[in-house]
């Protein structure tokens, strides 16, 4: 008994005073990361910047911060002020109407630090949102620290490495631009460490939680941690147990199934509602282009940007240069930490082949977020090689000076990786590992291996940062001033509705203000625009049925002032500039309202016969007669009858007078027509369809497969000027040439659209860019106009080659519009209320009809008409209706988030198996310790 005794004081007593270094270790580690942290925000805080990244910073992150911070408020206020439990699931004002959980946990929702948002006034969020960036990246290396003490490696050791794990180029590009991108750098090191545990036969909590919150934080990421788990896993039972027998791997593999399954249980509650609604998206099913290889300069300057610049497909290595010096450390080392060169090699091979980023952004298009795990990996070959410095064998130490002269060679050789950032980071990496092979010989002491190594760490950090917010990238320009990012959501189109002071509930559209989409988040108001990166795919599909000028399927601003489509949405006010009134559609004539922002006048015009947000339809349209007519007599005929499957209704025969007209095309200098195809060879050429408009119509310039496929400088050159050319300048050529990269180049292309007083875009998407959608048709508006339109102006921005299945120009005139807007507006849904994800109204309808809801048709709605629970159907592709019987009606629409309550059920076995997992590792220990 007294021998045990002594043991527990002598524990206790080592216990104390590691916990006494590991104090040192992280007030140390803290003063440097607020010290490098200061200079990072000095780059933005001189030039007068936020952290907010202009594109999306404002109108996702920041937007969904501050509105997250409202809303957690507001569940507060009704528990302990109102004194009821209501949870809001859906709102008007995100988009035509959103499911606020699968919206926003992409940026806040299940993420534990935005719950801090609940103490930030909307004013202030911009200050949370850069302190949350910065914390973030500290918890990684904390995170990372935990890791490796676990480890039982050494403080310094330890120190290097969390410096450069957690101030590589993805968080000094990556985490500035997206915030949320540096949760899985904390959630990383956790999950392996609860790994190891498991294998230790320690308890398993650790892995269970962090997986869980992952799971909760992010299902994006939470893919992309749950290969990276496995791997580890694999890798970590080869080196501990070396080949064993099937029965020791399947016993493994069960214990970590039962772990994860828990783990993912428990998230259930977040994970499913969210991740079930993404395999409907288009973006989701596209078939994105996956080369075999990449461009060859993504491998010419591969070497040299582990280091130094970005690579493409997010591949920001960007590691302190002397990161790579225990690479070198590493492979000088024979027969020694087999896991970790395995390891190195693996995650290389996934950086050179496209088709890895393809499997691990979850088999869309090719992408290297998951480059994270690349710096937990660098880091720690670092820590595990800071040791060896202090003990290199002379032959080790020329196997290092090989593999120095070696990477230098590759790395500079090629001329597009001769950068100046590229070739400042292998000087530092020369000069970090001519420090470590002149230890021993030059100088020998310890302590001055270790500051002279640090030094060049911090030096390395720094100079990236510097040159990433240079004058020179100019990367500084894509973040708003200070102080501004909120106020861009308080926009000038926002104000004018605001000002017609109309408390009804309507839908707003606008062309042309330039404002930010999903502003209405903020200011209350109701729009047609929408910006978040999980969108509803029944959207997407009317979208795509009516041949929307929009190559997006999450990102939409308007509905390209197409009368019809604004009268089905329930548009009752178009804003544009003051001056800029040729975008305004048919029958929005009337000026309502007028705001100022930035000395910019915004004019809210009203069209008195728009529809309400309920109306009614008295015959219908199957779903596959609809699906034959063309993109024009499909918006026509939503104005005659409602589309559904089936109905009690009478079916109607919709009535067309759009007429499609004969133009001459017209090519300029720079442009030339051929096999259906136009070759542009010049930017900014331009083309003229001339033709005979019909009076007061619309006029579409409709495009039908349409694609591009850049040009080579080469390809641009004609051979008989080929010929013509010298040999000086021919190579030159043939040299600006082999720095082309088809892939980049090829992306997107920009067709602006002119007609009289009129601009318009043609965005195309391809297969190589990351946010095609797999839309290739597009129905450009070029505005309605009371003499008809005689011709229309392409000006094709990008030079390459625009291929076509069929353009054409098609007329539409507004004659019936009014009659048909009023039939459908007669007998409307009234007093509409929707409050607490409710709707409510009355109707009276003077025979059987189809009332049609213009909100986003969703599982989640049920609706009860006077009282009893009626079938809510699918109308018009993206909305929803009730077939009502003559008489009056009151009708209750509520909205539960679809897989919720499946989800909760889920979460609560989850944490009850973890119970059982508790009591069960309680019970082991208890029989251990008798």
């Amino acid at each position: 008994m007294n021998i045990q005794n002594r043991k527990n004081m002598k524990n206790k007593r080592s216990n104390r005073s590691t916990n006494g270094k590991n104090t040192e270790f992280y007030i140390v580690y803290t003063v440097v990361f607020l010290l490098i942290a200061l200079f990072l925000y000095l780059r933005f805080y001189l030039n007068g910047k936020s952290l907010v990244w202009s594109h999306d910073g404002v109108p996702q992150h920041l937007n969904s911060l501050s509105y997250y911070g409202r809303y957690l408020r507001g569940i507060l206020y009704t528990i302990f002020v109102e004194h009821r439990f209501s949870i809001p699931m859906w709102d008007l004002h995100i988009g035509y109407g959103s499911d606020i959980l699968t919206t926003l946990h992409y940026y806040v929702i299940g993420d534990p630090l935005t719950l801090l948002s609940v103490f930030c006034p909307s004013s202030k969020t911009e200050i949370l949102y850069e302190f949350l960036i910065f914390l973030r990246i500290y918890l990684a290396g904390i995170a990372f620290s935990r890791y490796c003490f676990y480890h039982k490696n050494s403080r310094q050791a330890t120190f290097m490495g969390c410096m450069i794990y957690i101030f590589a180029g993805w968080t000094i590009y990556a985490a500035m631009k997206h915030p949320y991108f540096s949760n899985p750098m904390i959630y990383l090191p956790l999950i392996l460490m609860g790994i190891d545990k498991i294998y230790k036969k320690e308890r398993p909590y650790l892995f269970i939680w962090s997986v869980a919150v992952a799971g909760l934080s992010s299902f994006y990421f939470f893919y992309m941690l749950g290969i990276f788990m496995v791997l580890y896993a694999i890798f970590r039972y080869f080196e501990q147990f070396g080949v064993h027998s099937l029965k020791n791997v399947g016993k493994w593999l069960s214990v970590f199934a039962i772990y994860s399954v828990i783990a993912v249980l428990i998230a259930a509650v977040i994970l499913l509602p969210v991740i079930l609604p993404v395999f409907g998206t288009d973006r989701f099913k596209a078939e994105n282009y996956v080369p075999l290889f990449y461009d060859k300069v993504y491998y010419q300057k591969y070497l040299s940007c582990l280091i130094g610049e970005n690579m493409i497909q997010w591949g920001v290595a960007g590691f302190s240069a002397v990161s790579m010096t225990g690479s070198f450390v590493l492979f000088a080392k024979k027969k020694k930490y087999k896991t970790l060169k395995a390891g190195f090699i693996l995650i290389n091979l996934f950086l050179l082949f496209p088709f890895a980023g393809h499997v691990l952004n979850g088999f869309s298009y090719v992408s290297n977020r998951w480059i994270w795990a690349y710096g937990m990996l660098m880091a720690y070959i670092f820590v595990k090689m800071y040791p060896e410095l202090f003990k290199l064998s002379l032959k080790e130490k020329r196997t290092i000076f090989v593999f120095l002269i070696g990477y230098c060679v590759l790395a500079l050789l090629p001329d597009a990786a001769r950068t100046q950032r590229n070739l400042v980071a292998v000087l530092l990496l020369v000069l970090a590992t001519f420090t470590v092979l002149s230890f021993g010989a030059v100088f020998t002491k310890r302590k001055n291996l270790m500051l002279m190594t640090g030094g060049f760490l911090i030096a390395g950090i720094l100079f990236n940062m510097y040159y990433q917010y240079s004058y020179e990238k100019d990367y500084l320009s894509e973040f708003s001033d200070q102080g501004e990012a909120l106020d861009k959501l308080e926009t000038g189109t926002d104000l004018a509705v605001l000002k017609t002071g109309d408390e009804s509930i309507y839908r707003y559209d606008q062309m042309g203000t330039h404002s930010y989409e999903n502003s209405s988040m903020q200011t209350g108001t109701n729009s047609t625009s929408y910006y978040f990166s999980v969108a509803s795919g029944d959207i997407t599909n009317f979208f795509n049925e009516v041949d929307l000028n929009t190559p997006w399927d999450y990102h939409y601003e308007n509905l390209d002032s197409r009368t019809i489509l604004d009268r089905l949405a329930a548009v009752k006010y178009f804003v544009v500039k003051a001056g800029e009134e040729e975008y305004l559609p048919y029958g929005y004539d009337t000026l309502a309202a007028e705001a100022e922002k930035k000395d910019r006048l915004y004019r809210a015009y009203e069209c008195k016969n728009a529809l309400p947000i309920g109306y009614t339809y008295d015959s219908y349209i199957p779903e596959k007669k609809y699906a034959k007519m063309s993109t024009v007599e499909k918006q026509q005929a939503l104005l005659q009858g409602v589309v559904l499957a089936d109905s009690a209704v009478p079916e109607t025969t919709p009535e067309f007078n759009d007429r499609e007209v004969s133009y001459k095309l017209v090519t300029g200098s720079g442009c030339k027509e051929k096999d259906g195809k136009l070759i542009i060879t010049k930017e900014n050429a331009q083309a003229k369809l001339v033709f005979d408009g019909l009076d007061e119509c619309e006029t579409y310039l409709i495009t039908e497969g349409v694609d591009y496929e850049a040009l080579s400088p080469r390809e641009l050159i004609s051979d008989k000027k080929w010929n013509k050319m010298t040999l000086y300048e021919q190579k030159k050529v043939q040299y600006e040439n082999s720095k082309w990269r088809y892939w980049k180049e090829s992306q997107k292309a920009y067709i602006d659209v002119t007609g009289q007083f009129l601009d318009k875009t043609i965005s195309i998407f391809t297969d190589k860019y990351n946010a095609y959608s797999g839309r290739s048709d597009f129905l450009c508006n070029t505005g309605y106009s009371e003499k008809g339109k005689k011709s229309i102006t392409l000006t094709f921005e990008n030079t390459g080659v625009y291929s076509y299945k069929d353009m054409k120009v098609v007329c539409q005139p507004m004659k019936n519009i009014e009659s048909q807007t009023s039939r459908l507006g007669t007998e409307s849904l009234k007093d509409v209320k929707i409050k607490n994800h409710e709707l409510t109204g009355s109707i009276s309808v003077s025979k059987d009809k189809v009332l049609v809801i213009s909100l986003p048709y969703s599982k989640g709605f049920q609706a009860y008409v006077d009282g009893q629970k009626t079938e809510l159907k699918q109308a018009n592709t993206m909305y929803m209706a009730l077939e009502l019987t003559k008489g009056d009606h009151e009708i209750r629409i509520t909205y539960y988030t679809p897989y919720l309550k499946t989800g909760l059920a889920l979460t609560c076995v989850g944490i009850l198996c973890y119970i059982c997992v508790v009591l069960v590792c309680k019970k082991r220990r208890g029989n251990k310790e008798t």
